[in-house]
Parts: C-alpha cells; sequence; structure tokens
C-alpha cells in the first residue's frame, strides 16, 4: 500500500497533468470516489458494494487522473473494460460513469479505527482531497455510503 500512497500523495504536476493508479473508482451523486488497497484487499468487492446502493462504476482495478481547468478528474483507462470483476464470479456490468471531479480517498486498511475519526486529508496534484479510512471487518459499507453521499458531522470534539 505505501507505493500507492507515495505516489498518488506526491502527485506534482506533471508534464501532461495525469497519472494511472491500481484502484478502483465510483460516483456517487457527481462525487468521485478512489478505492485504494493492497493488491487482494477488496477494492472491488467494496465497490460493488457501494454501486449496489446507487453509486456507478467510473472504472475497476485501474484509475487515470488528469489535472484539467484546476481540478482533479479521476476516469477509466482506455483499455480497462466497462465492467467490475467479482472474484469466482467474473466480469459484471454495472451502472458507469465516463468521469467525475475527485471528492475523496477511500483507503482499505485492516487496522482498528477510532470510533469518531478526524478527517484526514493528503493532497493529489496539489489538490487537498479528504481521505477516509475503511476496514471491511466492520461490515460499515450502508455507513460508508451515507457518509460520502450525504457527508459526517464535524469529529471534533
Amino acid at each position: 500500500m505505501k507505493k500507492n500512497f507515495e505516489s498518488i500523495f506526491s502527485m506534482k504536476i506533471s508534464k501532461d497533468n495525469t497519472k494511472i493508479l491500481h484502484a478502483s473508482s465510483i460516483d456517487i451523486d457527481g462525487k468521485g470516489v478512489v478505492i485504494l488497497g493492497k493488491s487482494g484487499s477488496g477494492k472491488s468487492n467494496l465497490a460493488i458494494k457501494l454501486i449496489s446502493m446507487g453509486a456507478k462504476l467510473i472504472s475497476d482495478d485501474q484509475t487515470y487522473f488528469k489535472l484539467k481547468d484546476n481540478k482533479v478528474i479521476i476516469s477509466k483507462p482506455e483499455t480497462t473494460p466497462n465492467f467490475i470483476e467479482a472474484r469466482g464470479i467474473g466480469l459484471i456490468k454495472a451502472p458507469l460513469v465516463m468521469s467525475a471531479k475527485l471528492f475523496c480517498f477511500v483507503n482499505i486498511t485492516n487496522i482498528e479505527l477510532k470510533r469518531l475519526p478526524y478527517e484526514e486529508i493528503k493532497y493529489c496534484f496539489g489538490k487537498k482531497i479528504k481521505m477516509v479510512e475503511f476496514n471491511p471487518n466492520y461490515n460499515n459499507e450502508s455507513a460508508l455510503f451515507l457518509s460520502l453521499r450525504y457527508g459526517v458531522k464535524n469529529n471534533s470534539i
């Protein structure tokens, strides 16, 4: 995972303002969400669960980042199929969106999470982007979906 983090969060404006990462991405009401995690951590599985709740697929397995008009836009690389892979099932058709403005990162982790975490910010192409830690062992995909769609009360005490 460290390699993805170093890659994405050290993103500076390159000559062509683009980057491709090993990550799945979805759209929730026009908000682009990039799901990060180690290989086999459940990125596609989490995306499928969120799509079943109303999200739309942008890209599975690889996500294309482009800095355009001072916004980070995420989309599907041309070589990536318009499907999402479910282990043991195959490639599944899902509602698809071509691109979205990057809203946040979801990092799949196996560490214990705080009950009321503080908002974490990362930088992508010099832009502040929200980071959400997600542990699939808590089985709270529905709460994640609602928080991405409607927001979360500021947890600072």
